[in-house]
């Protein structure tokens, strides 16, 4: 039985114990309510009349029943109370310990910091992919709301240093800046790059004239939502189906289709193959729409005899299921 449910039945009781004896104190002596209720209070809080009492046999016999009941049914309910508060904090403490824990054992990656519409939006998508991140968020219930998602959270400031060392900044592959002011991303952003020199830094911008200080303080990536947002109505307008396909693309609950990158690591089999000998399209169903070699290089729509090399990043097109049968099959 949980620890509400048994607070409720000890209220119930009481209130229960409340009504049978003021009514009764009002049958056996004809007083008011109001005296009745009164003569409850000071039955049940064991204060007492006098030292000798003038009350019937009946109403001593009904108060002495009153004193022993009332006087478990409240130390009953208050006793649950107290333990429902202490068992909160306990197993508030032992949640963050958990956490904790699983953020000093993670490497390579993500940190949300900021867990609004964009931060929630991303924690979606990362844990649709099976992605390790943690958020940062200092605001109380939006933390709350995050870890009942069921994420790791630091509930703290990310602007401050040992918050995001607490988050795992400088184990960490990416980091993603969505706080709600420029000033307080910019500043973020030059912490966590002389937290970590090698780490990949993605940062939120509201204005245009917000990219160049973002960059300058370290970000490899700025994203302008306002601006992403502008040219994507621009396409629904002037190219409307291609909008739409990419759409489909990236909303996963419409279409059971996107873009996928396949590193080939080193030994991998295809390796030394051409983009024709891999074959995607024929074996897999998939589309290599691109290759980025490994010296940063992109290649758009490879010419089928171009070689595959080790480190190069395939980006396919295709099925979910597809791509996920081609990483089996070939070990990537």
């Amino acid at each position: 039985m949980s620890i509400l449910l048994r607070i409720r039945r000890g209220l119930s009781a009481l209130g229960v114990l409340l009504l049978v004896s003021v009514v009764s104190y009002r049958m056996l002596t004809g007083k008011s309510w109001l005296d009745s209720v009164y003569f409850f209070v000071i039955t049940a809080s064991t204060v007492g009349y006098s030292e000798e009492s003038s009350a019937t046999a009946p109403v001593q016999l009904l108060t002495i029943a009153i004193i022993a009941t009332s006087s478990v049914v409240v130390a009953y309910t208050i006793g649950l109370i107290i333990q429902s508060m202490v068992e909160g904090q306990i197993n508030l403490a032992l949640g963050v310990m958990r956490m904790t824990r699983e953020i000093q054992q993670m490497s390579g990656h993500t940190v949300i910091c900021g867990y609004g519409r964009i931060g929630q939006t991303l924690a979606e998508e990362l844990s649709l992919r099976k992605s390790e991140f943690v958020v940062v968020e200092r605001d109380q219930d939006a933390a709350r709301e995050a870890a009942d998602a069921g994420y790791l959270v630091v509930a703290a400031d990310a602007t401050d240093e040992e918050t995001l060392v607490e988050a795992g900044v400088p184990r960490a592959k990416t980091l993603i800046v969505a706080l709600h002011g420029d000033a307080e991303n910019v500043f973020l952003t030059l912490t966590a790059r002389n937290l970590s020199p090698d780490l990949r830094i993605i940062a939120r911008g509201e204005l245009p004239s917000t990219e160049k200080k973002l960059r300058q303080a370290g970000a490899n990536e700025v994203v302008l939502p306002a601006v992403i947002g502008a040219r994507r109505m621009a396409a629904m307008v002037t190219r409307p189906y291609a909008a739409e396909m990419m759409d489909h693309f990236s909303n996963h609950e419409r279409i059971d289709a996107g873009l996928e990158e396949l590193t080939l690591p080193e030994g991998n089999g295809l390796v030394g193959q051409t983009v024709r000998e891999v074959a995607a399209r024929q074996r897999h169903n998939l589309l290599v729409v691109g290759i980025r070699r490994a010296d940063g290089l992109m290649v758009f729509n490879p010419d089928p005899d171009s070689p595959l090399e080790s480190s190069d990043t395939l980006i396919v097109l295709g099925n979910v299921q597809d791509i996920r049968t081609f990483q089996a099959t070939h070990g990537l």
